[in-house]
């Protein structure tokens, strides 16, 4: 009798797993008891459904958090969702493409490392170690997959795959796909170039470069309150700790497994998560990346070494089921779906009446008073943490939104104000001397005088 394959064993229970998690995660309304697969689960996610439902319309593509201002970020990798929300909504599009992911990320390793490609799967999608502030990879895969994974598939294409020129186009699109993770992956190909001395190595620095430069020159097209460098030097301190119990894992397998590219990745990852802090979860996604490629590709230095891997990738996934439900609970109020039955008819007049490209004014106080019709349409100032990540100068618009609603003086760039529930709260009792172009029991819109 032909003995299971233990590999497409944890591949089909890291699926199933996968599953569960687009089906309840972000989707429970503990208000309402009722399943909601049509909403955001947070105010990223929100931020993430209008970027989907907006990124087709112009080139380049707006912000709708920002509206007028170019998106300077990354924004390649939500043109599958986009393509898919024409026919699903945003948010089950991100669902889809999760699980596509993780089966596209499944042919791959199974295609590169086909006698033990299950337990680096393990440690990229399915690992967490206990006691952690911060996401591991796989707990921010199974709710984030769609926009995070396609760099990990393309970076490890370019480091294991045998054709050269997959492996430069692989890294040029990772880079303009993640150009700060790149920050890491630059030195690291440029450590094994000078260890090596090979022109493939040289090749694929300056093709990973280039793409890098390529990422920087869309972050930095548009006018910012910050010079591109900030990323660096804005958040600059040292703390390795949360790094180092991420890693703990991965530093005894590399002690186990001999890999050393792979160690020379890890080693890279941990001296810049323990420096740079301004997204500190890259470093730690880098960690896992790392790991599950030591153990995927790393010689055994003992016989044990095989077990130590399963007894870790075991242990892990413990640690990945209870980071999950911590993270992901309803009932913590973190992530449930953000939807108001209220905002229902104005949003489908706001459809059928505006202008894709038109400016919207709404209130977006905190991760859960937000400007829900930001889904539909670009609102002048977000959530002021994706645009300040960017780097951009918010300020001017945040004292703008105060004269809008207090002193009926909206800016030039508006063409409605949207005045809801959410915008009640905070400016309560308020009546624009604008022209009304909507009303209904709960919300009002203002028609701007441009």
């Amino acid at each position: 009798m032909k003995k299971p394959d233990s590999n497409f064993i944890i591949f089909i229970v890291i699926l199933l797993v996968y599953i569960a998690g687009q089906l309840l995660i972000g989707t429970y309304h503990p208000d309402e008891k009722r399943l909601v697969y049509d909403a955001p689960a947070d105010v990223d996610f929100l931020y993430y459904g209008a970027i989907i439902n907006t990124v087709l319309d112009n080139m380049p593509p707006e912000n709708p958090a920002f509206a007028g201002v170019k998106l300077t970020q990354p924004f390649i990798q939500y043109y599958p969702a986009a393509i898919l929300a024409k026919i699903l909504n945003p948010y089950n599009s991100i669902r889809i493409l999760n699980l596509l992911y993780l089966i596209l990320f499944w042919l791959l390793l199974k295609s590169l490392f086909p006698a033990r490609y299950g337990p680096p799967l393990a440690v990229l999608f399915s690992a967490s170690v206990f006691a952690v502030d911060l996401n591991a990879l796989g707990v921010d895969f199974v709710a984030r997959g769609f926009t995070h994974a396609p760099f990990f598939i393309l970076l490890t294409s370019a480091i294991f795959c045998k054709r050269m020129s997959i492996r430069l186009i692989s890294i040029f699109a990772a880079a303009l796909i993640n150009g700060y993770a790149m920050l890491m992956v630059l030195p690291f190909l440029a450590v094994m170039a000078v260890l090596n001395r090979k022109r493939d190595d040289i090749y694929l620095l300056v093709s990973g470069l280039l793409g890098t430069i390529a990422a920087s020159l869309i972050v930095t097209s548009a006018v910012t309150e910050k010079p591109f460098y900030f990323v660096l030097t804005e958040a600059f301190y040292f703390d390795p700790l949360e790094i180092l119990k991420h890693a703990a894992p991965f530093i005894i397998l590399a002690a186990f497994y001999r890999r050393r590219d792979m160690s020379i990745l890890l080693a890279i990852a941990l001296i810049f998560g323990s420096l740079i802090h301004f997204n500190p979860f890259f470093p730690i996604f880098m960690v896992y990346f790392a790991g599950a490629m030591i153990v995927a590709s790393g010689e055994p230095r003992l016989p044990a070494a095989g077990l130590l891997a399963r007894l870790v990738v075991i242990v892990l996934f413990v640690g990945f089921i209870i980071a999950c439900y911590s993270k992901y609970n309803p009932n913590k109020g973190d992530y449930y779906p953000r939807y108001d039955s209220r905002l229902d008819k104005a949003v489908s007049w706001i459809n059928q009446n505006t202008d894709q490209n038109d400016c919207f004014m709404a209130v977006t106080a905190d991760s859960h008073d937000m400007a829900l019709v930001m889904q539909s349409r670009p609102v002048y100032l977000g959530f002021i943490g994706h645009v300040s990540h960017l780097g951009l100068s918010w300020r001017e618009r945040y004292n703008n939104i105060t004269k809008a609603y207090r002193m009926s003086l909206p800016p030039p760039e508006v063409d409605y104000i949207f005045y809801g529930p959410v915008e009640s709260k905070y400016f309560p009792h308020i009546r624009l001397t604008l022209p009304v172009a909507y009303q209904d029991e709960h919300v009002l819109i203002y028609k701007t005088e441009k």
